[in-house]
């Protein structure tokens, strides 16, 4: 495994807080409990750069870290996590929009998602909104570790067809057996340079 300098640079609920960097940015969100703090950590080779909640919901800020002085990946709250209510829901409008609308070194979203569920509407509806905002779009399909391959393969074809998006630009990956992280990194390169 690689070794990453990887770093927490900040976090930020308003705009005024965000880190002023020009490496490209790419974006990690997904469900509450989809695991994008876990991956993250497997990604760069480190166990507690980004939080890791034992409950979903935990993350309420944008937090930002460096990667070799090259990227900058962003962990977005968790969607969907119904204790949360209503409130929750619009927070995270508030948090995203301006992020995604003016952030001009965002080029990427990593769209999160655990291989067992169907998508839903919350991640059809971050597919369009990162469309709409002309990002490239790639799906890491975590904890793939408690299926076999076959129930991987047809869960990979769900997930396409559900979001509407290339089979190509999935990478299966399970953050615990630290699996499917350099083929996540070379898709990332491929993608923003």
């Amino acid at each position: 495994m690689n070794y990453y300098d990887a770093k927490w640079i900040g976090s930020s609920a308003t705009k005024s807080q965000w880190p002023n960097t020009t490496y490209p940015e790419m974006v990690f969100a997904g469900r509450s409990n989809a695991g994008k703090s876990s991956l993250i950590n497997a990604l760069v080779n480190r166990k507690n750069l980004a939080y890791e909640g034992k409950t979903p919901g935990k993350t309420r800020l944008l937090n930002f870290f460096t990667v070799n002085d090259k990227y900058v990946l962003t962990d977005a709250p968790g969607y969907g996590y119904a204790k949360g209510g209503k409130q929750t829901s619009i927070d995270f409008g508030e948090l995203m929009e301006p992020y995604f609308r003016e952030r001009k070194q965002l080029k990427l979203l990593i769209l999160v998602l655990d291989i067992r569920r169907v998508p839903n509407e919350d991640d059809k509806r971050m597919i369009e909104y990162a469309k709409g905002n002309h990002l490239a779009i790639l799906g890491a399909c975590t904890k793939s570790d408690k299926l076999s391959r076959n129930q991987q393969l047809s869960q990979l074809k769900i997930i396409s067809d559900t979001l509407g998006i290339r089979k190509e630009s999935l990478v299966v990956c399970s953050s615990m057996k630290k699996t499917g992280m350099e083929e996540l990194w070379k898709l990332i390169e491929e993608t923003i340079g």
